[in-house]
């Protein structure tokens, strides 16, 4: 938002919001590209500005977005907007746009509406769709948003072929689901069929159990932890209490659509290596437990994204490394919490006898857990806050927060170095 003002009419007064100038929707940027299809290449540049906004809502905002599709996603008018502006009215004065004009009613001329603000002469089509432009895309429409600091929620959110696991089984959802929301839409952008297109999701012919059949044939079967915290489960699992194992209800559907859907099958536009990464990379967005996805910070770093036009760079030793990183986040976590334990009864201490000092020092160092952190704690057996097999918490900067009662600084100065990870 750039500023706000009031307009009054006979309805009363209406407050009006000014937004920065954005071209039109993802969905219609695509009727002016071959076969409506984003190229690799174009998609790694989209998908940057895409997660900087994810990863600034999520841990700057404390926002779940909960809608994320094509048509909430606008282009952007690259890296001089002032100047794309100034052609545009030079054109508008040389070729005005087609117009109504006033009417009976309230006296205003309507103006056809002008998406492609780029577009000029008899330029390609494609001509508009520049580096700057996907590079400077917007996530817009915030109107079904919630705030995550309100601990797990279990309404129903996002459009039916982008929900995710959480929400069918009413396990509670949080950032998380706005990763799989990204995930799952990918194949909407760079694909001829969406990755869940098998089974109807049109509103009033979506059944939940064809999407979870088909998830299964993706993913396999969900783990028994992320069935025993849903809500629903029962409406879609039977339970054995001897074997203590859950059986889909509907071996039909399994059947149905056994060998219809997997990640390799559904790439058409993709190949060798570059679809090797690209698979790697949207695993990493797709996973039956919200905990276990990356987060956008994450997913800013890996290396499908750091593929350069015309050729592919990443190797194994990419996905090692992205892999070694994060099993050092989740052992740095551990090995905080442990030191937080043996921490806490000297601080205290220290702050009980050394008076006012102590007071404000044992302040400045008091715990700060987020919504976030609680978002994991719930799920957690033992009693420590973060647990080995964890990643790092999800929609939460270190920038922004302290996650224990030292700081993340001096407790990282007390780690090997062999145990830290490389910070945001």
């Amino acid at each position: 938002m750039l500023e706000t003002f009031s307009i009054k009419s006979k309805y009363g007064e209406h407050l009006c919001i000014v937004y920065d100038v954005l071209r039109e929707p993802v969905n219609e940027c695509m009727d002016r590209m071959p076969n409506r299809l984003f190229s690799s290449d174009k998609l790694r540049k989209l998908l940057p500005s895409l997660l900087a906004g994810l990863d600034y809502m999520h841990a700057e905002c404390h926002v779940v977005h909960t809608d994320l599709k094509l048509d909430n996603i606008m282009m952007g008018l690259g890296d001089d907007p002032n100047a794309i502006l100034d052609k545009f009215v030079a054109n508008q004065i040389a070729n005005p746009s087609p117009r109504k004009a006033p009417d009976s009613h309230d006296g205003h001329v309507i103006y056809k509406s002008c998406s492609d603000l780029l577009l000029q002469g008899n330029n390609p089509p494609t001509d508009s769709i520049t580096e700057e432009v996907l590079a400077s895309t917007k996530i817009t429409d915030i109107g079904l948003a919630e705030w995550g600091d309100r601990g797990l929620q279990h309404r129903a959110i996002q459009s039916n072929a982008f929900t995710c696991p959480e929400v069918l089984l009413g396990v509670g959802w949080s950032y998380p689901a706005d990763i799989w929301n990204l995930g799952v839409m990918m194949w909407d952008i760079i694909e001829s069929s969406g990755l869940f297109d098998s089974i109807d999701t049109s509103p009033g012919h979506y059944h939940a159990d064809q999407h979870l059949a088909l998830m299964i044939t993706l993913l396999g079967p969900p783990p028994k932890t992320l069935l025993d915290r849903g809500l629903k489960t029962g409406n879609y699992f039977d339970f054995d209490k001897e074997t203590q194992e859950y059986t889909f209800k509907y071996p039909k559907l399994l059947a149905k659509h056994k060998g219809c859907i997997s990640f390799e099958q559904s790439l058409l536009h993709m190949q060798g290596e570059n679809k090797e990464s690209f698979i790697d990379f949207a695993k990493k967005m797709i996973a039956w437990v919200p905990e276990e996805r990356w987060t956008a910070a994450q997913l800013l770093k890996h290396p499908w994204l750091r593929g350069r036009p015309g050729s592919v760079i990443c190797t194994s030793h990419d996905f090692e490394e992205a892999h070694r990183t994060m099993s050092l986040s989740a052992e740095r976590d551990a090995e905080i919490e442990r030191l937080r334990q043996s921490a806490a009864p000297s601080i205290r201490s220290g702050a009980e006898t050394n008076g006012v000092a102590s007071s404000k020092a044992s302040n400045a160092s008091s715990p700060q857990y987020t919504d976030t952190d609680d978002y994991f704690a719930r799920f957690s057996t033992s009693s420590s806050m973060h647990r080995t097999e964890t990643p790092p918490a999800q929609g939460i900067s270190h920038r922004s927060t302290n996650t224990s009662m030292m700081s993340m600084e001096s407790m990282m100065n007390t780690l090997p170095s062999s145990s830290r990870a490389p910070s945001k």
